[in-house]
Protein backbone atom coordinates (compact mmCIF):
# COMPACT_ATOMS: atom_id res chain seq x y z
CA UNK A 1 0.00 0.00 0.00
CA UNK A 2 1.38 3.70 -0.91
CA UNK A 3 2.06 5.76 2.51
CA UNK A 4 2.16 9.06 0.55
CA UNK A 5 -0.50 10.82 1.37
CA UNK A 6 -3.27 12.16 -1.07
CA UNK A 7 -5.74 14.63 -0.43
CA UNK A 8 -8.83 12.03 -0.07
CA UNK A 9 -6.23 11.44 2.90
CA UNK A 10 -7.14 14.42 4.20
CA UNK A 11 -11.30 14.21 3.58
CA UNK A 12 -10.89 10.61 5.76
CA UNK A 13 -8.76 12.20 8.95
CA UNK A 14 -10.91 15.56 8.79
CA UNK A 15 -14.07 13.10 9.20
CA UNK A 16 -12.17 10.90 11.66
CA UNK A 17 -11.17 14.00 14.02
CA UNK A 18 -13.95 16.29 13.52
CA UNK A 19 -17.04 14.61 13.10
CA UNK A 20 -19.47 16.92 14.22
CA UNK A 21 -17.48 19.86 13.52
CA UNK A 22 -19.16 22.53 10.58
CA UNK A 23 -17.31 21.94 7.93
CA UNK A 24 -18.60 23.83 5.27
CA UNK A 25 -21.42 26.63 5.57
CA UNK A 26 -23.82 28.12 2.46
CA UNK A 27 -24.24 31.28 3.17
CA UNK A 28 -27.13 32.03 0.78
CA UNK A 29 -28.98 29.11 1.27
CA UNK A 30 -27.63 28.69 5.31
CA UNK A 31 -27.32 24.78 4.39
CA UNK A 32 -24.56 23.03 6.78
CA UNK A 33 -22.52 20.00 6.22
CA UNK A 34 -20.07 18.74 8.73
CA UNK A 35 -16.52 17.08 7.99
CA UNK A 36 -18.67 13.31 8.93
CA UNK A 37 -21.59 14.89 6.29
CA UNK A 38 -19.06 15.51 3.44
CA UNK A 39 -16.78 12.58 3.36
CA UNK A 40 -19.93 10.15 3.65
CA UNK A 41 -21.97 12.19 0.43
CA UNK A 42 -18.70 12.86 -1.56
CA UNK A 43 -18.26 8.37 -1.35
CA UNK A 44 -21.42 8.27 -2.22
CA UNK A 45 -21.02 10.56 -4.70
CA UNK A 46 -18.38 9.08 -6.18
CA UNK A 47 -20.07 5.70 -6.02
CA UNK A 48 -22.38 7.02 -8.01
CA UNK A 49 -20.17 8.17 -10.63
CA UNK A 50 -18.94 4.95 -10.87
CA UNK A 51 -21.57 3.11 -11.43
CA UNK A 52 -22.00 5.44 -14.29
CA UNK A 53 -18.53 4.33 -15.63
CA UNK A 54 -16.48 6.96 -14.14
CA UNK A 55 -13.15 5.78 -13.35
CA UNK A 56 -9.81 6.95 -12.59
CA UNK A 57 -8.52 9.48 -15.67
CA UNK A 58 -11.99 9.77 -16.71
CA UNK A 59 -13.35 13.62 -16.48
CA UNK A 60 -16.16 15.10 -14.74
CA UNK A 61 -17.07 18.50 -15.41
CA UNK A 62 -19.33 20.62 -12.64
CA UNK A 63 -21.14 23.59 -13.63
CA UNK A 64 -22.55 25.56 -10.50
CA UNK A 65 -22.20 28.67 -8.85
CA UNK A 66 -20.45 28.81 -5.59
CA UNK A 67 -22.52 25.98 -3.58
CA UNK A 68 -21.34 23.11 -0.97
CA UNK A 69 -22.12 20.59 -4.12
CA UNK A 70 -19.25 22.03 -5.76
CA UNK A 71 -16.85 20.55 -2.84
CA UNK A 72 -18.72 17.24 -2.43
CA UNK A 73 -17.78 16.88 -6.38
CA UNK A 74 -14.29 17.46 -6.04
CA UNK A 75 -14.09 15.48 -3.24
CA UNK A 76 -15.42 12.61 -4.88
CA UNK A 77 -13.18 13.57 -7.79
CA UNK A 78 -10.14 13.72 -5.99
CA UNK A 79 -11.06 10.38 -4.18
CA UNK A 80 -11.78 8.17 -7.33
CA UNK A 81 -8.93 9.60 -9.29
CA UNK A 82 -11.35 10.74 -11.61
CA UNK A 83 -10.48 14.69 -13.07
CA UNK A 84 -12.09 17.52 -11.67
CA UNK A 85 -13.05 20.14 -14.09
CA UNK A 86 -14.86 23.06 -12.93
CA UNK A 87 -16.92 25.37 -15.48
CA UNK A 88 -16.98 29.40 -15.26
CA UNK A 89 -20.97 30.13 -15.77
CA UNK A 90 -19.33 33.64 -16.20
CA UNK A 91 -17.98 32.06 -19.64
CA UNK A 92 -19.82 32.44 -22.78
CA UNK A 93 -21.43 29.14 -24.31
CA UNK A 94 -18.99 28.81 -27.01
CA UNK A 95 -15.95 28.85 -24.07
CA UNK A 96 -18.31 26.00 -21.95
CA UNK A 97 -18.61 23.95 -24.37
CA UNK A 98 -14.87 24.00 -25.13
CA UNK A 99 -14.17 23.42 -21.64
CA UNK A 100 -16.53 20.46 -21.75
CA UNK A 101 -15.27 18.67 -25.16
CA UNK A 102 -11.79 20.15 -24.64
CA UNK A 103 -11.48 17.73 -21.29
CA UNK A 104 -13.35 14.93 -23.14
CA UNK A 105 -15.55 15.13 -20.19
CA UNK A 106 -18.01 12.15 -19.92
CA UNK A 107 -20.85 13.22 -17.10
CA UNK A 108 -21.85 16.93 -16.49
CA UNK A 109 -23.19 18.25 -13.07
CA UNK A 110 -25.36 21.39 -13.78
CA UNK A 111 -27.01 23.34 -11.15
CA UNK A 112 -30.64 23.58 -11.97
CA UNK A 113 -30.01 27.79 -12.56
CA UNK A 114 -27.14 27.50 -15.05
CA UNK A 115 -28.89 24.53 -17.48
CA UNK A 116 -30.29 28.35 -19.50
CA UNK A 117 -26.80 28.92 -20.20
CA UNK A 118 -26.02 26.05 -22.33
CA UNK A 119 -29.44 25.62 -23.76
CA UNK A 120 -31.84 23.22 -25.01
CA UNK A 121 -29.64 22.46 -28.41
CA UNK A 122 -26.30 22.13 -27.17
CA UNK A 123 -27.65 20.10 -24.49
CA UNK A 124 -28.82 17.30 -26.94
CA UNK A 125 -25.35 17.84 -28.76
CA UNK A 126 -23.38 16.71 -26.02
CA UNK A 127 -26.27 13.85 -25.19
CA UNK A 128 -25.45 12.99 -28.73
CA UNK A 129 -21.91 12.68 -28.28
CA UNK A 130 -22.32 10.30 -25.60
CA UNK A 131 -21.90 12.66 -21.91
CA UNK A 132 -24.37 12.43 -19.41
CA UNK A 133 -26.10 15.26 -16.95
CA UNK A 134 -26.66 15.23 -13.50
CA UNK A 135 -29.14 18.14 -12.55
CA UNK A 136 -28.61 19.79 -8.91
CA UNK A 137 -31.47 21.59 -7.39
CA UNK A 138 -35.29 20.35 -7.56
CA UNK A 139 -36.09 21.53 -11.21
CA UNK A 140 -33.81 20.58 -13.25
CA UNK A 141 -36.15 17.95 -15.09
CA UNK A 142 -32.30 16.12 -16.33
CA UNK A 143 -32.15 12.56 -16.17
CA UNK A 144 -30.21 11.87 -13.22
CA UNK A 145 -30.52 13.78 -9.86
CA UNK A 146 -27.72 14.88 -7.63
CA UNK A 147 -29.17 14.03 -4.51
CA UNK A 148 -31.44 11.00 -5.73
CA UNK A 149 -27.88 9.46 -6.58
CA UNK A 150 -26.40 10.22 -3.47
CA UNK A 151 -29.12 8.49 -1.79
CA UNK A 152 -29.64 5.61 -3.65
CA UNK A 153 -25.95 4.49 -3.82
CA UNK A 154 -23.64 2.37 -1.89
CA UNK A 155 -21.73 4.06 0.81
CA UNK A 156 -18.71 3.67 -1.66
CA UNK A 157 -17.44 2.00 -4.50
CA UNK A 158 -16.83 -1.58 -4.96
CA UNK A 159 -12.73 -0.92 -4.57
CA UNK A 160 -10.90 2.70 -4.87
CA UNK A 161 -8.32 2.84 -7.12
CA UNK A 162 -4.61 2.73 -6.51
CA UNK A 163 -3.75 6.31 -6.52
CA UNK A 164 0.30 8.28 -6.20
CA UNK A 165 1.40 11.32 -6.01
CA UNK A 166 2.16 12.04 -10.20
CA UNK A 167 -1.20 11.13 -10.86
CA UNK A 168 -3.67 13.66 -12.61
CA UNK A 169 -6.57 15.04 -10.61
CA UNK A 170 -7.72 17.85 -11.81
CA UNK A 171 -7.78 20.20 -14.98
CA UNK A 172 -8.23 23.92 -14.03
CA UNK A 173 -9.20 26.11 -16.78
CA UNK A 174 -7.32 29.52 -16.92
CA UNK A 175 -8.82 32.53 -19.01
CA UNK A 176 -6.03 34.85 -20.81
CA UNK A 177 -6.08 38.03 -23.24
CA UNK A 178 -6.93 35.87 -26.10
CA UNK A 179 -8.32 32.56 -27.65
CA UNK A 180 -10.13 29.98 -25.52
CA UNK A 181 -9.21 28.88 -21.99
CA UNK A 182 -6.57 26.16 -21.35
CA UNK A 183 -6.44 23.78 -19.48
CA UNK A 184 -3.93 23.41 -16.37
CA UNK A 185 -3.03 19.83 -15.11
CA UNK A 186 -2.72 19.66 -11.41
CA UNK A 187 -1.48 16.28 -9.62
CA UNK A 188 -2.59 14.47 -6.48
CA UNK A 189 0.97 15.41 -4.64
CA UNK A 190 0.63 19.64 -5.49
CA UNK A 191 -2.91 19.65 -4.61
CA UNK A 192 -2.46 17.82 -1.47
CA UNK A 193 0.99 20.00 -0.98
CA UNK A 194 -1.35 23.29 -1.81
CA UNK A 195 -3.93 21.97 0.87
CA UNK A 196 -1.27 21.19 3.57
CA UNK A 197 1.11 24.36 3.26
CA UNK A 198 -1.49 27.43 2.59
CA UNK A 199 -3.20 27.21 6.44
CA UNK A 200 0.48 26.91 7.67
CA UNK A 201 1.63 29.96 5.49
CA UNK A 202 -1.49 32.18 6.48
CA UNK A 203 -1.06 31.26 9.99
CA UNK A 204 -4.57 29.56 9.97
CA UNK A 205 -6.01 28.03 13.03
CA UNK A 206 -8.23 25.07 13.54
CA UNK A 207 -10.74 27.31 15.29
CA UNK A 208 -10.91 29.75 12.53
CA UNK A 209 -14.31 30.34 10.69
CA UNK A 210 -13.01 31.13 7.27
CA UNK A 211 -14.59 32.68 3.70
CA UNK A 212 -13.77 32.11 0.70
CA UNK A 213 -15.55 34.91 -1.97
CA UNK A 214 -13.22 33.52 -4.74
CA UNK A 215 -15.47 31.86 -7.74
CA UNK A 216 -14.45 28.27 -7.68
CA UNK A 217 -14.42 26.90 -10.95
CA UNK A 218 -10.88 27.15 -11.38
CA UNK A 219 -8.09 27.81 -8.96
CA UNK A 220 -10.42 29.01 -5.98
CA UNK A 221 -11.52 25.48 -5.42
CA UNK A 222 -8.22 25.31 -3.44
CA UNK A 223 -9.00 28.86 -1.89
CA UNK A 224 -12.22 27.09 -0.86
CA UNK A 225 -11.07 23.46 0.50
CA UNK A 226 -8.04 24.76 2.50
CA UNK A 227 -9.68 24.00 5.36
CA UNK A 228 -8.73 20.42 4.48
CA UNK A 229 -5.53 20.98 6.26
CA UNK A 230 -6.69 21.87 9.50
CA UNK A 231 -10.12 21.18 9.77
CA UNK A 232 -11.81 24.82 10.09
CA UNK A 233 -14.94 25.71 8.90
CA UNK A 234 -15.38 26.78 5.80
CA UNK A 235 -18.02 29.77 4.77
CA UNK A 236 -19.12 30.02 1.17
CA UNK A 237 -20.83 32.74 -0.68
CA UNK A 238 -23.87 30.35 -1.71
CA UNK A 239 -23.83 32.53 -4.59
CA UNK A 240 -22.28 35.30 -6.34
CA UNK A 241 -19.84 37.79 -4.61
CA UNK A 242 -21.88 40.72 -3.02
CA UNK A 243 -19.87 42.89 -0.24
CA UNK A 244 -23.02 43.56 1.85
CA UNK A 245 -23.72 40.18 1.88
CA UNK A 246 -20.59 39.28 3.08
CA UNK A 247 -20.20 41.35 5.48
CA UNK A 248 -23.11 40.18 6.82
CA UNK A 249 -22.03 36.92 6.68
CA UNK A 250 -18.92 37.87 8.82
CA UNK A 251 -21.26 38.35 11.61
CA UNK A 252 -23.51 35.81 11.34
CA UNK A 253 -21.20 32.76 11.50
CA UNK A 254 -17.93 34.92 13.64
CA UNK A 255 -15.95 34.60 10.52
CA UNK A 256 -12.31 35.73 11.64
CA UNK A 257 -10.06 35.08 8.14
CA UNK A 258 -10.68 35.09 4.61
CA UNK A 259 -9.36 36.12 1.36
CA UNK A 260 -10.27 38.65 -1.66
CA UNK A 261 -9.11 39.99 -4.70
CA UNK A 262 -8.62 43.75 -4.59
CA UNK A 263 -11.52 44.46 -6.28
CA UNK A 264 -13.88 42.77 -3.51
CA UNK A 265 -11.64 44.08 -1.03
CA UNK A 266 -12.23 47.48 -2.46
CA UNK A 267 -15.92 47.02 -2.33
CA UNK A 268 -16.10 45.59 1.42
CA UNK A 269 -13.79 48.11 2.73
CA UNK A 270 -16.29 50.97 1.41
CA UNK A 271 -19.50 49.03 2.31
CA UNK A 272 -18.06 48.23 6.10
CA UNK A 273 -17.32 52.13 6.21
CA UNK A 274 -21.01 53.40 5.02
CA UNK A 275 -22.73 50.73 6.94
CA UNK A 276 -20.35 49.25 9.94
CA UNK A 277 -21.29 46.18 9.72
CA UNK A 278 -18.97 43.04 9.32
CA UNK A 279 -15.63 44.72 11.02
CA UNK A 280 -15.19 43.34 14.54
CA UNK A 281 -15.18 39.45 13.49
CA UNK A 282 -11.55 39.65 11.96
CA UNK A 283 -8.65 38.52 12.70
CA UNK A 284 -7.26 38.15 9.34
CA UNK A 285 -7.58 39.38 6.13
CA UNK A 286 -5.77 38.46 3.10
CA UNK A 287 -5.64 39.40 -0.53
CA UNK A 288 -4.25 38.57 -3.90
CA UNK A 289 -4.82 37.64 -7.74
CA UNK A 290 -3.79 40.85 -9.03
CA UNK A 291 -2.05 43.62 -7.61
CA UNK A 292 -3.57 45.96 -4.56
CA UNK A 293 -2.21 49.37 -4.58
CA UNK A 294 -0.60 50.77 -1.53
CA UNK A 295 -4.21 53.03 -0.25
CA UNK A 296 -6.57 50.10 -0.86
CA UNK A 297 -3.94 48.63 1.66
CA UNK A 298 -4.01 51.42 3.92
CA UNK A 299 -7.75 52.16 3.84
CA UNK A 300 -8.85 48.79 4.40
CA UNK A 301 -6.49 48.29 7.18
CA UNK A 302 -7.20 51.25 8.80
CA UNK A 303 -10.69 50.18 8.41
CA UNK A 304 -11.02 47.09 9.74
CA UNK A 305 -8.34 47.30 12.60
CA UNK A 306 -7.31 43.13 12.04
CA UNK A 307 -4.38 41.51 10.67
CA UNK A 308 -3.66 41.64 6.70
CA UNK A 309 -1.57 39.58 4.55
CA UNK A 310 -0.56 39.54 0.76
CA UNK A 311 -0.96 36.37 -1.10
CA UNK A 312 0.96 35.66 -4.58
CA UNK A 313 0.05 32.50 -6.15
CA UNK A 314 -0.59 31.17 -9.71
CA UNK A 315 -2.73 28.63 -11.42
CA UNK A 316 0.36 26.84 -13.59
CA UNK A 317 1.68 26.49 -9.62
CA UNK A 318 -1.79 24.88 -7.80
CA UNK A 319 -2.33 28.46 -6.38
CA UNK A 320 0.14 27.02 -3.89
CA UNK A 321 1.34 30.52 -2.55
CA UNK A 322 4.65 31.68 -4.46
CA UNK A 323 4.95 34.16 -1.80
CA UNK A 324 3.63 36.34 1.29
CA UNK A 325 3.89 39.22 2.67
CA UNK A 326 2.16 38.48 6.08
CA UNK A 327 0.98 40.78 8.88
CA UNK A 328 4.34 41.69 10.57
CA UNK A 329 5.20 43.16 7.36
CA UNK A 330 2.07 45.06 6.47
CA UNK A 331 1.89 46.62 9.80
CA UNK A 332 6.06 47.83 9.31
CA UNK A 333 4.86 49.35 6.24
CA UNK A 334 1.90 51.19 7.15
CA UNK A 335 3.71 52.35 10.17
CA UNK A 336 6.92 53.61 8.81
CA UNK A 337 7.68 51.64 5.58
CA UNK A 338 5.53 52.26 2.62
CA UNK A 339 7.27 51.01 -0.20
CA UNK A 340 6.71 47.20 1.34
CA UNK A 341 3.37 47.89 0.42
CA UNK A 342 4.28 47.10 -3.00
CA UNK A 343 6.03 43.48 -2.00
CA UNK A 344 4.27 40.39 -1.80
CA UNK A 345 6.63 39.47 0.93
CA UNK A 346 9.37 36.46 0.61
CA UNK A 347 8.89 33.13 -1.05
CA UNK A 348 6.87 30.15 0.71
CA UNK A 349 9.15 27.35 1.97
CA UNK A 350 8.07 25.02 -0.24
CA UNK A 351 8.64 26.99 -3.22
CA UNK A 352 11.98 27.89 -4.98
CA UNK A 353 11.86 31.47 -6.81
CA UNK A 354 14.27 32.88 -8.85
CA UNK A 355 14.27 36.27 -11.32
CA UNK A 356 15.98 35.55 -14.85
CA UNK A 357 16.83 37.25 -17.96
CA UNK A 358 15.27 36.23 -21.00
CA UNK A 359 17.40 33.47 -21.95
CA UNK A 360 16.81 31.70 -18.61
CA UNK A 361 19.69 33.05 -17.03
CA UNK A 362 19.52 34.08 -13.16
CA UNK A 363 19.81 37.89 -12.40
CA UNK A 364 21.24 39.49 -8.91
CA UNK A 365 19.23 40.88 -6.64
CA UNK A 366 17.42 44.27 -7.60
CA UNK A 367 17.15 43.33 -11.02
CA UNK A 368 14.10 43.05 -12.90
CA UNK A 369 13.52 39.83 -14.73
CA UNK A 370 10.95 36.81 -15.42
CA UNK A 371 9.94 35.19 -12.58
CA UNK A 372 10.21 31.15 -12.32
CA UNK A 373 8.86 28.64 -9.63
CA UNK A 374 9.76 25.26 -8.92
CA UNK A 375 8.32 22.93 -6.39
CA UNK A 376 5.89 20.44 -6.05
CA UNK A 377 3.40 22.51 -6.89
CA UNK A 378 4.20 23.18 -10.12
CA UNK A 379 1.80 21.74 -12.73
CA UNK A 380 2.28 18.80 -14.79
CA UNK A 381 1.83 20.66 -17.75
CA UNK A 382 -0.79 22.71 -19.98
CA UNK A 383 -3.85 19.84 -21.27
CA UNK A 384 -3.24 18.89 -24.81
CA UNK A 385 -0.75 21.83 -25.51
CA UNK A 386 2.69 20.23 -25.74
CA UNK A 387 4.36 23.21 -27.09
CA UNK A 388 3.12 25.84 -24.69
CA UNK A 389 4.10 23.54 -22.17
CA UNK A 390 7.41 23.17 -23.53
CA UNK A 391 7.97 27.00 -23.57
CA UNK A 392 6.87 27.07 -19.36
CA UNK A 393 8.74 24.59 -18.57
CA UNK A 394 12.26 24.32 -18.07
CA UNK A 395 14.73 22.04 -16.90
CA UNK A 396 14.90 20.45 -13.63
CA UNK A 397 11.14 21.24 -12.76
CA UNK A 398 11.32 25.30 -13.27
CA UNK A 399 7.87 27.16 -14.16
CA UNK A 400 8.52 30.32 -16.12
CA UNK A 401 5.47 32.29 -14.64
CA UNK A 402 5.16 34.82 -17.51
CA UNK A 403 5.17 37.67 -14.47
CA UNK A 404 7.89 39.84 -14.41
CA UNK A 405 9.48 41.08 -11.05
CA UNK A 406 12.67 41.66 -8.60
CA UNK A 407 13.87 39.90 -5.36
CA UNK A 408 15.49 42.92 -3.40
CA UNK A 409 18.69 42.01 -0.81
CA UNK A 410 16.37 40.83 1.99
CA UNK A 411 14.45 38.15 -0.25
CA UNK A 412 11.39 39.87 -0.79
CA UNK A 413 9.53 39.37 -4.21
CA UNK A 414 7.87 42.23 -5.47
CA UNK A 415 5.91 41.24 -8.61
CA UNK A 416 5.94 44.32 -10.96
CA UNK A 417 3.37 43.17 -13.39
CA UNK A 418 2.63 40.59 -16.45
CA UNK A 419 4.81 40.18 -19.02
CA UNK A 420 1.69 40.90 -21.54
CA UNK A 421 0.47 43.81 -19.74
CA UNK A 422 3.78 45.56 -20.15
CA UNK A 423 3.84 48.62 -21.98
CA UNK A 424 6.60 49.30 -24.73
CA UNK A 425 6.88 53.60 -25.21
CA UNK A 426 9.67 54.83 -27.00
CA UNK A 427 11.62 51.93 -26.65
CA UNK A 428 11.36 51.77 -22.72
CA UNK A 429 9.32 49.29 -20.79
CA UNK A 430 6.65 50.61 -18.81
CA UNK A 431 4.76 48.36 -16.21
CA UNK A 432 1.34 49.06 -15.83
CA UNK A 433 1.23 48.37 -11.74
CA UNK A 434 3.88 50.63 -10.95
CA UNK A 435 2.16 53.84 -13.20
CA UNK A 436 -1.64 52.47 -11.74
CA UNK A 437 -0.05 53.03 -7.85
CA UNK A 438 0.27 56.83 -7.95
CA UNK A 439 -2.74 57.02 -10.31
CA UNK A 440 -4.79 55.72 -7.00
CA UNK A 441 -3.17 57.86 -4.73
CA UNK A 442 -5.80 60.74 -5.84
CA UNK A 443 -8.58 61.04 -3.50
CA UNK A 444 -11.10 60.85 -6.15
CA UNK A 445 -10.07 57.37 -7.53
CA UNK A 446 -11.97 54.58 -6.86
CA UNK A 447 -10.23 51.96 -9.28
CA UNK A 448 -7.71 52.20 -12.06
CA UNK A 449 -6.48 50.34 -14.79
CA UNK A 450 -3.35 51.44 -17.09
CA UNK A 451 -2.77 49.83 -20.55
CA UNK A 452 -0.74 51.06 -23.53
CA UNK A 453 -2.50 52.48 -26.98
CA UNK A 454 -1.19 52.94 -30.26
CA UNK A 455 0.87 55.78 -30.70
CA UNK A 456 2.14 57.08 -34.41
CA UNK A 457 6.16 58.12 -32.77
CA UNK A 458 5.90 55.68 -29.45
CA UNK A 459 3.96 52.77 -30.69
CA UNK A 460 1.94 52.64 -27.22
CA UNK A 461 1.40 55.80 -25.04
CA UNK A 462 0.47 55.38 -21.76
CA UNK A 463 -3.28 55.51 -20.89
CA UNK A 464 -4.94 55.66 -17.46
CA UNK A 465 -8.61 54.41 -17.32
CA UNK A 466 -10.28 55.77 -14.09
CA UNK A 467 -13.54 55.11 -11.79
CA UNK A 468 -14.10 57.83 -9.49
CA UNK A 469 -15.35 57.85 -5.85
CA UNK A 470 -19.10 58.34 -5.52
CA UNK A 471 -20.19 62.02 -4.83
CA UNK A 472 -16.58 63.53 -5.82
CA UNK A 473 -15.75 64.59 -9.31
CA UNK A 474 -12.51 64.79 -10.76
CA UNK A 475 -11.14 65.75 -14.20
CA UNK A 476 -8.81 64.43 -16.89
CA UNK A 477 -6.52 67.00 -16.91
CA UNK A 478 -6.64 67.33 -12.68
CA UNK A 479 -5.50 63.63 -12.47
CA UNK A 480 -2.68 64.17 -15.39
CA UNK A 481 -1.62 67.33 -13.05
CA UNK A 482 -1.54 65.08 -9.79
CA UNK A 483 0.65 62.93 -11.96
CA UNK A 484 2.76 65.26 -12.84
CA UNK A 485 3.69 66.12 -9.49
CA UNK A 486 4.62 62.71 -8.69
CA UNK A 487 7.88 62.96 -10.76
CA UNK A 488 10.03 61.28 -7.73
CA UNK A 489 7.66 58.45 -8.32
CA UNK A 490 6.92 57.89 -11.95
CA UNK A 491 9.65 58.59 -14.64
CA UNK A 492 8.53 60.90 -18.10
CA UNK A 493 7.94 57.55 -19.74
CA UNK A 494 6.05 56.30 -17.13
CA UNK A 495 4.02 59.72 -17.52
CA UNK A 496 -0.10 59.17 -18.38
CA UNK A 497 -0.43 60.91 -21.51
CA UNK A 498 -4.22 60.93 -21.20
CA UNK A 499 -6.78 59.67 -18.77
CA UNK A 500 -9.95 58.47 -19.78
CA UNK A 501 -13.09 58.41 -16.55
CA UNK A 502 -15.24 55.81 -17.05
CA UNK A 503 -18.39 54.96 -14.78
CA UNK A 504 -17.01 51.43 -14.13
CA UNK A 505 -13.85 49.52 -15.06
CA UNK A 506 -14.76 45.84 -16.73
CA UNK A 507 -14.06 42.86 -15.21
CA UNK A 508 -13.50 39.01 -16.23
CA UNK A 509 -15.24 36.28 -15.15
CA UNK A 510 -13.28 35.69 -12.19
CA UNK A 511 -14.17 39.68 -11.60
CA UNK A 512 -10.23 40.53 -12.32
CA UNK A 513 -10.06 44.21 -14.49
CA UNK A 514 -10.69 43.16 -18.26
CA UNK A 515 -7.72 44.62 -20.08
CA UNK A 516 -8.45 43.12 -23.40
CA UNK A 517 -11.51 44.62 -23.37
CA UNK A 518 -10.00 48.35 -22.52
CA UNK A 519 -7.36 48.10 -25.46
CA UNK A 520 -10.68 47.22 -27.23
CA UNK A 521 -11.92 50.60 -25.98
CA UNK A 522 -9.09 52.92 -26.69
CA UNK A 523 -8.52 51.37 -30.17
CA UNK A 524 -12.12 51.96 -30.71
CA UNK A 525 -11.84 55.61 -29.90
CA UNK A 526 -8.32 56.11 -31.87
CA UNK A 527 -10.07 58.97 -33.48
CA UNK A 528 -10.26 60.85 -30.04
CA UNK A 529 -7.34 60.36 -28.77
CA UNK A 530 -5.35 63.57 -27.83
CA UNK A 531 -2.77 62.40 -30.44
CA UNK A 532 -4.63 61.55 -33.22
CA UNK A 533 -6.85 65.35 -32.64
CA UNK A 534 -4.13 67.54 -31.96
CA UNK A 535 -5.01 68.47 -28.36
CA UNK A 536 -2.27 68.88 -26.10
CA UNK A 537 -2.73 66.84 -22.25
CA UNK A 538 0.46 66.52 -21.14
CA UNK A 539 3.32 68.88 -21.42
CA UNK A 540 5.97 66.75 -19.91
CA UNK A 541 5.61 64.23 -22.96
CA UNK A 542 8.97 63.77 -23.67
Amino acid sequence: MPTTQLPRDLVRHCAKSYPRKLAYVDGASGRTRTWEEMHQRSDRLAAALAALGIGKGDTVCILAHDIVEVVEHFFACIKLGAWRVGINWRFSPAQMLHVIRDSGARVILVQENCLPLLGDAELDALRSEGREFIGIGSTHALELDYEDLIAHSPAAPAAWPMLDADDVCAISYTTGTTGMPKGVLWTQGGVREALVRTPLTLGLRHEDVWYNPFPMPGVPILVGTINLGNGMTTVLPGGDFDAHASLELADRYHISAGVFVPTQLKRVTEEARRTGIGRDSWRLMTFGSMPATPALIRDAYHTFGCEFGHVYGLTEATWGIVSYLGPADIRRAVDHEPALLTSCGPPALHVEVDIRDPFGAPLPAGETGEIWVRGETVMRGYWKMPERTAEVLGVDGWLNTGDIGRLDEQGYLYVVDRKSFMIISGGYNVYPAAVEEVVAEHPAVREVAVVGAPHPDWGEAVVAIVSLNAGVRADAEEILAFCRAQRHKLSRFEMPKHVLVVDDLPRGVTGKLDKLSLRTLLRSLHDRLPWNTGTVTDTAAR
